[in-house]
């Protein structure tokens, strides 16, 4: 057998396959031999009508199809291996079947094209002694104030008001319609008796300013603007106007900070113990953002030098992966994979188009970030212990005692997750960094470690429950994105990712 290669954009090899006249009539044999035996003839047993009968009955252009089918699936299967190619997918066919049924020859050679797509090649640029200069984050202690008081607000009492307007940060119940520049209804823009809280960020820009001083059953019509970015391309960036009946509306009375609330929402017994708790959550968080700056900062590098020609299969297996994760926020609010399948089904196809378009970005610097590593760990021969690994996994496992655990997959995502710190430390040892400010100045290096031991205490205390309950409607429009370079990373979720089967569009 003959094989023909041909490199092809996308990581795409062109194969051109020749089958030998004796291959061809072997595999001839065999196809109309199994025809034969498992082909039921009226008046005869299964497997013992006679040959000629058998062809007569199938029909000649049925039975070239059926062998033609197999030497297609028997060459192609000795191609890969003859040139070694190690295919992501499934082998595509380019030559036209009606035409190779019509000019088959039993007794001759078989030539057909096809290609198939293969698992990219990465070429590196500098990786070594290179330069940064990344942002060191420091701890805001406002920041303290801040999260007890969005607890105290999640936990305030809402009083019913009658003797004023609408203001922000009261919580509304609105009924409401949207139409678009051109006056037709917006799919999903309308609601009943929808609760809002009186905050710029929770809905579109310049509905919830519409509300802000809105009497109780007063109906209005406001203006507003559909952000650039928002998923449905034909709304994005388009004004629109919602009438908006205000039916209810009720101001926070937050709670007292005192002990009793602190013991309420955690297993801490004071303020101040909750306060020592948050700063040094905050400084774990800040330097946390400080190390993931500095990754970044190195991973843009070799990404910049980095070439890769990434085979179109994996940026859409890339991007399903990412919309797939996105939707476990779903599951978050309580809705079963059935329920999840079911929504995502009713999606209008071009809803989900732009949703996978959204993720393709991501998806590419991911595909690029983790082939780009992966080459690196191959170039340094980097490598985790089989007893480093061990220790690893047996640390989780007596940590969730009570947890089922799938063990080669936890090996799996331990080994990746080794190997991330492992190449990412080689890479921060093989680099010079400039600190800088937030204002770009020179500064020191933030303190990893001292934050590291600081995490570790803070580890062993209680969190609040109340760090697990944000409000929904705070991530409805917003993203923060996390830069921290991994062979396996998994994106931030949004709730501007996907629709909620509860809230409605906007």
């Amino acid at each position: 057998m003959q094989v023909t290669q041909e490199k092809r954009p996308g990581s795409q090899v062109g194969l051109t396959i020749v089958v030998d006249a004796e291959q061809v009539k072997k595999i001839y044999d065999k196809t109309v031999r199994d025809l034969v035996q498992n082909f039921q003839v009226q008046g005869f047993r299964k497997g013992k009508a006679p040959r000629h009968l058998v062809m007569r009955y199938l029909g000649k252009e049925r039975v070239v199809a059926n062998v033609i089918d197999d030497l297609i699936n028997d060459s192609v299967t000795t191609a890969f291996h003859q040139t070694k190619l190690t295919p992501i997918n499934k082998f595509q066919i380019e030559s036209d079947i009606p035409q190779l049924i019509g000019s088959f020859d039993p007794a001759g050679e078989f030539t057909f094209v096809g290609y198939v797509e293969v698992y990219p090649e990465v070429t590196l640029g500098n990786y070594k002694n290179l330069t940064v200069s990344p942002t060191r984050v420091d701890m805001d202690p406002q920041q303290i104030a801040a999260t007890i008081d969005r607890w105290r607000e999640q936990r305030a009492t809402l009083l019913p008001i009658e003797d004023r307007p609408a203001q922000l940060g009261d919580v509304a119940v609105v009924d409401f319609s949207g139409v678009d520049s051109h006056g037709d209804p917006i799919e999903g823009g309308s609601a009943t008796d929808f609760q809002l809280d009186l905050q710029e960020s929770n809905f579109i820009p310049g509905f919830v300013a519409g509300v802000v001083g809105m009497q109780l059953d007063e109906t209005r019509e406001i203006a507003a603007q559909f952000p650039e970015d928002y998923f449905q391309e034909a709304l994005a960036g388009q004004a629109a106007t919602f009438t908006v009946t205000l039916k209810e509306l009720k101001a926070k009375e937050l709670p007292e900070l005192d002990d009793p609330f602190v013991q309420e929402i955690s297993d801490f017994q004071t303020v101040d113990e909750l306060k020592e708790h948050l700063r040094l959550r905050l400084i774990r968080e800040a330097a946390v953002k400080s190390k993931d700056n500095l990754e970044a900062a190195i991973i843009e590098q070799i990404l910049a030098v980095t070439e890769v020609d990434l085979p179109v299969s994996l940026i859409e297996q890339e991007s399903s992966q990412l919309l797939a994760q996105s939707l476990s926020s779903m599951q978050e609010k309580g809705l079963g994979v059935p329920d999840i399948r079911q929504f995502i089904s009713s999606l209008p196809q071009e809803t989900l188009n732009n949703l996978m378009e959204r993720f393709q970005p991501e998806a590419i610097n991911r595909l690029k970030r983790t082939l780009a590593l992966g080459k690196i760990v191959e170039n340094e021969r980097i490598s985790v212990g089989e007893t480093e690994l061990e220790v690893a996994v047996q640390e989780v496992l007596d940590n969730y005692p009570q947890t089922r655990q799938d063990v080669k997959r936890l090996q799996k995502i331990i080994h990746e997750d080794l190997l991330t710190n492992k190449v990412m430390n080689w890479l921060k040892s093989n680099t010079t960094v400039t600190w800088l400010d937030g204002e770009g100045n020179p500064i020191d290096a933030p303190e990893l470690a001292e934050a590291e031991e600081e995490s570790a205490l803070d580890s062993a205390s209680s969190i609040p429950e109340a760090e697990f309950t944000e409000e929904v409607e705070d991530n409805r429009l917003t993203s923060e994105d996390s830069p921290q370079a991994s062979l396996r990373e998994s994106p931030p979720v949004t709730g501007e990712d996907v629709l909620t089967t509860e809230d409605p569009v906007l």
